[in-house]
């Protein structure tokens, strides 16, 4: 066993960015949009459950008395 370090054969030591500017700055523009569109959909989510929790608080309370 020898105390040098090797690269593997499918890593080589002149490796290019796999992606240029242009093209990070579009996957940071459809992550903003992505999270935006998943806090929408979680805030009705929510809004929906509050309803419904509500609506049967209320029947709920409508049926006991």
């Amino acid at each position: 066993m020898t105390d040098t370090a090797t690269t593997p054969a499918h890593m080589s030591d002149d490796t290019a960015p796999l992606f240029d500017a242009a093209e990070l700055r579009e996957f940071a523009a459809a992550d903003v949009e992505a999270g935006r569109g998943i806090c929408k959909l979680l805030s009705v989510f929510f809004f929906y459950t509050v309803i419904v929790m509500a609506l049967s608080t209320v029947v709920t309370w409508y049926w006991v008395r």
